[in-house]
């Protein structure tokens, strides 16, 4: 268990508190959305379907969590926004997508799953290009009842009383660390992230889990004071390690690759790097049973719909290509 993990009822139903807060703060104006914390329909504005926010209980327990991991935003494994597959589709944050199985596979690397963590993103819905990443003008626009999309993840990474935040990618290390630090808007209103060089400058290595990043290399320094002093009055611990790791999009590993190229090489390199990490912060299930919202709530994202009939065989499909080449 995680220092200052939450075990009684009360504080549980508070930790959840935190989650439904930033479910409808991210659904405000979503006609079903309050009553549908499974998002078991895609979300809708006046009757009228609207590309969903893809933030429910399909991204993981509503409790504390000994990893969130962080994501770009949303794919829709090449349909643009017309697909059914990938998160766009299936509501499920890599869900039906090669990135999807490679996150599975990560998971498994350290004995967890979708269950036992959170997933989330930068932007929390598809991207304007339909896929990729997501440009700062994306993530500085409103999304439901908050200013940005920093202003949700900061929300999520202190909900979350993870141990490890897990960053797969350029873009969403950036973010983790604005979101944190409370400074990506400039006095004059600009919305801007911190630069990835900068970030290498304070000490940032991919692969390395490290305490927040701080130093004169870096524009930022650490959490700033309400981040750490609402941290520690909801979980008594310190702030959690920052782990970046590639992004296991199908272009940087693929389990249809051969073991001697770069895309088998990557993912080696990734497990490993997030074993490493998951050790040395002792990270463990909380043990807590998942709750539905209600009975007829599925309970678990792999009791979804969508999972049992579209997700979970593709997935399977493609974990079975990584173990036989021995991942």
């Amino acid at each position: 268990m995680l220092p200052g993990t939450i075990t009684d009822t009360s504080a549980s139903s508070a930790v959840e508190g935190r989650y439904r807060d930033i479910f409808r703060r991210l659904h405000a104006g979503h006609d079903r959305c309050a009553a549908d914390e499974w998002l078991r329909e895609p979300c809708r504005r006046s009757g009228v379907p609207v590309a969903p926010i893809v933030w429910s209980r399909r991204n993981g327990p509503w409790r504390q969590v000994p990893m969130l991991l962080v994501g770009a935003a949303p794919g829709n494994a090449g349909g643009r926004g017309s697909g059914d597959m990938g998160a766009h589709g299936t509501r499920i944050p890599f869900g039906g997508d090669i990135a999807g199985a490679n996150l599975d596979l990560l998971l498994r690397a350290v004995d967890l799953t979708r269950d036992d963590v959170f997933i989330t993103a930068a932007l929390n819905r598809l991207p304007d290009q339909g896929g990729g990443e997501p440009g700062a003008a994306e993530m500085a626009r409103p999304i439901g009842a908050y200013a940005d999309s920093m202003a949700a993840l900061r929300d999520t990474i202190l909900a979350s009383g993870a141990g490890l935040v897990v960053a797969l990618g350029n873009v969403a290390l950036r973010a983790c660390v604005a979101a944190a630090a409370g400074r990506w808007r400039s006095a004059g209103d600009d919305f801007r992230l911190p630069r990835l060089r900068r970030l290498e400058a304070g000490g940032v290595r991919r692969g390395e889990a490290i305490p927040w990043p701080n130093g004169a290399g870096v524009d930022l320094s650490g959490p700033d004071a309400p981040f750490r002093s609402d941290w520690l009055r909801a979980w008594d611990a310190p702030p959690p390690r920052l782990l970046w790791l590639l992004h296991p999009s199908a272009q940087n590993m693929s389990p249809h690759a051969g073991v001697h190229t770069a895309f088998h090489r990557r993912m080696v390199e990734t497990l490993a790097a997030l074993r490493r990490a998951a050790a040395d912060a002792a990270l463990a299930r909380h043990g807590e049973p998942r709750a539905a919202a209600r009975p007829s709530d599925p309970g678990s994202v792999y009791e979804t719909p969508e999972w049992r009939e579209r997700v979970g065989d593709r997935h399977d499909a493609l974990l079975d290509l990584w173990g036989r080449k021995g991942l």
